[in-house]
């Protein structure tokens, strides 16, 4: 790792260093640091520092957001210049030991992030302890059970989890009960050793929402976990998808300052990260597309263009449910204007972005909170449709989307998936986009949505958009990155034309 120590007395003449930490003292810019294109992994603010607002704003784009920390003392002694860093960088109060804090470091600020499913497929139940089984889809298992008021293992999944050198890691259940306590036992084992016994944990699942590491320390040596649920009650127990994630001790999911949306129903989880940028409009919000690791896409594009920007990734199903279900739309517009409002924005200075499975919240949303511009790349608005026509037009290929609609219908059949989508055709026609500017890419022979573009076209409420461009590619979904950049190149034109932005 490679740390900036700002302040008067340098921490590594009195405090231990972790191995294969690069410390600096008050040594910033430097060539060697104008040259490389990796920044700090952390800066510490443990001192009074006084510098120009030019210095300040090369260190900004030297280190990412959530990945400053600060002595209260110090924030106290800093100019206003200084001050504005800490609120840019949205750095975190220091409230331990230096010991404690440079301890920690490589388990918390460390660069990267990782996130896997595992499905209920790889569940395998005791037969025994159950009463019924059955496979709602591939992401979800519904048993009935009594396990007259004990404790009782129902079940393992059969695939370890990998453990990686160095990182902490946190177990997250999906799950539905009515009447059962769950948790899980987690037996540890080193690469290519069959394990101590003692080296068992329990994992309670139930109402705390926040995803903790499991307790074990870091260990500089590869490690497997494998994992069976355990139950205790009677009455139906609805088992979703296991996520093993890398843990930053209370710093953030997957990346520093990384929050999630948690439904406490079904522990179905969304999450996002915002960042204050350079704190002038706009926010520039940006949906994931579909994504079998788990995590945040499209980081370095929104950080680099220095604007506050909000990100959001779906973790639910194989690989993201398009942010979809009443619960989570209504928090992702409320965690929206939360940071609006936080910033000082109004919804006009607010660019919806999505690629793929990322414009359906970005247009759904963004219609309903009268955002002041969309832009979206490969447009897809039918679930229904995407269904209804996957196994001529797409046979093989994701066919979680019969899975997300089953969440979503009564029944899969084709009385129910078009009723979802005129459902949507309807609430989008009923939206006022008069101060809205629509930017939209598709590609001309979509596999997944080939209806989504002649529905924008033929909508009443695009009639009186404000503004509305868009621009077919030839090829399939996935056949064609030139729309991609034609999307980059949109928000470019938003920044630099709408809000006066150099990039």
């Amino acid at each position: 790792m490679r740390i900036l120590q700002l302040g008067s007395t340098n921490w590594a003449d009195q405090y231990q260093l972790p191995k294969d930490m690069d410390w600096e003292f008050n040594v910033f810019p430097n060539p060697d640091m104008q040259k490389a294109k990796k920044g700090f992994d952390a800066v510490i603010i443990a001192g009074p520092v006084t510098w120009s607002s030019k210095k300040w704003n090369q260190l900004l784009r030297k280190v990412d957001p959530y990945h400053v920390i600060y002595l209260p003392a110090a924030m106290q002694k800093l100019d206003k210049a200084g001050q504005l860093f800490i609120q840019c960088s949205n750095a975190t109060e220091i409230t331990e030991d230096p010991q404690t804090v440079i301890d920690h470091l490589p388990t918390r600020l460390f660069f990267g992030q990782s996130g896997i499913r595992f499905m209920p497929s790889s569940f395998q139940p005791l037969m025994d302890r159950i009463e019924s089984f059955q496979m709602m889809d591939q992401s979800h298992i519904k048993m009935e059970i009594d396990t007259d008021g004990q404790w009782v293992n129902i079940g393992n999944f059969r695939d370890n989890i990998f453990i990686d050198p160095g990182k902490l890691m946190s177990l997250w259940l999906e799950m539905e009960s009515d009447g059962l306590e769950a948790r899980l036992r987690v037996f540890i084992q080193p690469s290519g050793g069959d394990g101590d016994v003692k080296d068992c944990y329990l994992v309670s699942i139930g109402s705390n929402l926040d995803n903790p590491p499991l307790p074990i320390s870091a260990a500089d040596y590869p490690r497997y976990a494998s994992v069976s649920l355990e139950v205790k009650g009677s009455g139906d127990f609805t088992l979703g998808i296991l996520h093993s994630r890398w843990s930053r001790e209370g710093y953030g999911d997957f990346i520093a300052g990384g929050k999630r949306i948690v439904n406490p129903a079904n522990h179905e989880d969304i999450a996002y990260f915002f960042s204050n940028g350079d704190l002038r409009p706009p926010l520039n919000v940006y949906f994931s597309g579909a994504r079998s690791a788990e995590g945040f896409e499209a980081f370095p594009l929104f950080h680099n263009l220095h604007a506050p920007m909000l990100l959001f990734t779906d973790m639910r199903q194989e690989a993201g449910q398009f942010y979809t279900t009443s619960y989570m739309e209504e928090h992702i517009k409320s965690v929206i204007d939360q940071c609006l409002k936080q910033l000082g924005f109004n919804r006009s200075q607010l660019v919806m972005n999505g690629i793929s499975m990322g414009t359906y919240p970005a247009l759904k949303l963004g219609v309903q909170m009268q955002v002041g511009f969309i832009n979206v790349a490969k447009q897809i608005s039918n679930l229904g449709y995407v269904s209804r026509r996957a196994r001529l037009q797409r046979p093989g290929a994701f066919e979680t989307s019969y899975d997300i609609d089953n969440r979503l219908v009564k029944q899969l059949d084709d009385k129910n998936l078009q009723k979802l989508d005129n459902d949507y055709w309807e609430l989008f026609n009923k939206q006022d986009l008069s101060n809205t500017r629509l930017f939209v890419a598709y590609m001309e022979n979509d596999d997944y949505d080939d209806h989504a573009i002649k529905h924008l076209r033929e909508s009443a409420a695009i009639a009186k958009a404000k503004q509305f461009v868009y621009r077919g590619f030839p090829g399939r979904h996935n056949d064609n990155r030139q729309i991609n950049y034609w999307f980059m190149r949109r928000l470019q034109q938003i920044l630099r034309q709408d809000f006066s932005r150099e990039l």
